[in-house]
């Protein structure tokens, strides 16, 4: 995850384990070992694509084994932000196994709630969001929506629709934001390592 997710779980008086990661996402020999032994471990945050702060991709069978993990609450959650699904630096498009979709395989998928929204392709707090879950899942959720909202902001949707129009157009104007962010990253790379290199190791 990252701070803002800390943040959330921080104010509803949670408290926070550190899972080490490696580059094919979270240890899950640690993650299955704890969740397995402890109910009061109630859910997890992931941020699966070029997850902060290192920009490691979750491998398929680290997607498997959250799917498949046996946990000792029956009412576990996995927060799966793909906050980054279509931000690619490259010319390569990676694609990783939907959680959701493998969770049904293992009859988990109530543990499930997968979100991303606009907040990086268009505007930050001006975009639109997705959901996907469980029907049991979104069940729920609606009925606090319900409460929550009035009603959503449909010229704001309706915008978003007519300017990216589908997956294709999404792709192409995140390829402009590449185009600009490449040479910035560059840049910032070069000057690090001819800055810092000398001063040795830094965390």
């Amino acid at each position: 995850g990252y701070d803002r997710h800390f943040k959330i779980t921080e104010e509803f008086g949670f408290e926070l384990i550190t899972i080490p990661m490696t580059p094919d996402g979270p240890d899950m020999d640690m993650v299955e070992k704890l969740v397995a032994e402890d109910d009061t471990i109630k859910g997890i945050w992931c941020v699966p694509q070029y997850s902060n702060p290192d920009g490691y991709v979750y491998s398929d069978e680290t997607i498997r084994r959250f799917a498949s993990m046996k946990t000792a609450a029956p009412d576990f959650k996995i927060f799966w932000d793909e906050a980054y699904i279509v931000h690619h630096l490259t010319d390569e498009i990676i694609e990783t196994p939907v959680l959701l979709n493998e969770s049904k395989q293992y009859g988990t998928e109530d543990r499930v709630f997968m979100f991303t929204s606009t907040s990086k392709i268009t505007f930050p707090g001006a975009g639109v969001s997705a959901l996907a879950c469980s029907e049991k899942s979104l069940a729920y959720i609606c009925k606090r929506f319900s409460v929550m909202i009035i009603s959503y902001d449909k010229m704001n949707q309706l915008r978003h629709v007519r300017f990216l129009k589908n997956k294709d157009g999404v792709l192409q104007h995140m390829a402009k934001h590449r185009r600009r962010l490449v040479p910035c990253f560059d840049a910032v790379k070069t000057t690090f390592a001819h800055e810092l290199t000398p001063c040795g190791d830094i965390a």
